[in-house]
């Protein structure tokens, strides 16, 4: 009895023994397991860099205008005899517009140069008047003051001859005015008058529009003006025409924000060479700045500092690398950054971990 219990003695001791040699080595391995572990990345938090054209964008929105208008109003108070256009009509330069009455105006003509007829009479009697008093004078047989009198009245009559000649430079161009012809090639926008209406002078006759250059009067923030510079370029969508594009210009910047709001106006001239832009139409835009051609960019959560400077992680064999790069345009609307000594189709961590480290092996998912 006493010798099975010291046999079940030795036994339970020698498992014991054996429990404790597993326990001091099976930690161990499952360290040395941990450590080389791959960190598992998902196909977000990695990007593949490529060259692109990038370009900062100022998006512009605003409705279409004809550069080029006119609003023609009479310069006659008379009748309109004559109005060939309707409104859209396409008219010439040098295109009737309008016709008044001539009758009263060409009458006015005539009436002021008989007037001027009439004065050139009475200036050559009042020549030979002095003439003969001047003559008189010099004999003794006239007084002075009878040849400074004729004087006056020849100085007094060739000053009204004056007036009476611009009176009839007047009514001629008065009697020039009752045709009205177009100044440029254009389209008729609006006519608010009718053939046989009586108007007086300055009314409002008609607009012309020229539609084969529009302009875009747009609002941009004043936070974003500093980077709208005249002649960059601005690809534009308007309203109806779904899927194309035009192409603007900048034009003209207003040198002050519109009152009461934190916009500057800018001027965006486009070309309507096939005639299918309207005045009125919604348009918007996308002004592109810092245009960069065939460059790689990263987004700003790829870039890392240390001591040494700005690096990437770039994944290379499964294991994360330590990448310098240096740091050039920001395009800010974008998160973007552009970066060189990365070459195109290295595969960079995109994503924020900032628990990631060189040498690190990883695995990524899907690859």
């Amino acid at each position: 009895m006493t010798m099975l219990i010291r046999h079940r003695g030795i036994l339970l001791l020698e498992v014991l023994i054996v429990l404790i040699g597993l326990s001091a080595v099976l930690p161990s391995a499952t360290a040395q397991e941990h450590s080389g572990a791959a960190v598992e990345l998902s196909q977000l938090d990695v990007g593949r860099a490529v060259r692109q054209d990038i370009a900062t964008e100022v998006r512009i929105a605003g409705s279409l205008a004809p550069i080029r208008r006119s609003t023609l109003t009479s310069r006659v108070s008379s009748t309109v005899v004559e109005l060939p256009v309707r409104i859209g009509d396409v008219v010439k330069k040098g295109d009737l517009l309008v016709r008044f009455d001539t009758e009263a105006l060409a009458s006015a003509v005539t009436a002021r140069k008989a007037e001027i007829d009439a004065l050139g009479a009475q200036i050559e009697l009042a020549e030979v008047v002095l003439e003969r008093n001047t003559t008189l004078g010099e004999r003794g047989a006239a007084s002075e003051a009878t040849r400074l009198e004729a004087q006056a009245n020849l100085l007094n009559l060739r000053a009204q001859l004056r007036s009476k000649q611009a009176e009839v430079a007047d009514a001629e161009r008065s009697l020039a005015y009752a045709e009205m012809r177009a100044e440029f090639d254009g389209v008729v926008a609006s006519r608010v008058v009718d053939q046989g209406q009586t108007v007086p002078l300055n009314t409002e006759l008609m607009s012309l529009v020229d539609l084969s250059r529009m302009e875009v009067d747009a609002g941009v923030p004043t936070s974003r003006i500093p980077l709208v510079q005249l002649g960059q370029p601005v690809e534009l969508n308007v309203e109806g025409f779904a899927g194309r594009s035009f192409v603007g210009e900048v034009m003209r910047i207003s040198p002050t924000a519109v009152a009461g709001s934190r916009a500057v106006r800018v001027f965006v001239a486009i070309d309507n060479d096939e005639g299918l832009l309207r005045g009125g139409m919604f348009t918007t835009g996308i002004l592109k700045v810092d245009d960069q051609k065939d460059v790689i960019a990263l987004p700003v959560a790829s870039i890392r500092h240390d001591a040494e400077g700005a690096f990437v992680l770039k994944v290379e064999d499964d294991i994360l690398r330590r990448q310098p790069v240096d740091i050039g345009t920001s395009w800010t609307d974008r998160n973007l950054v552009q970066v060189s000594g990365v070459d195109e189709g290295d595969v960079i961590v995109t994503a924020p971990l900032p628990d990631l480290v060189a040498g690190t092996s990883v695995l990524i998912e899907g690859s």
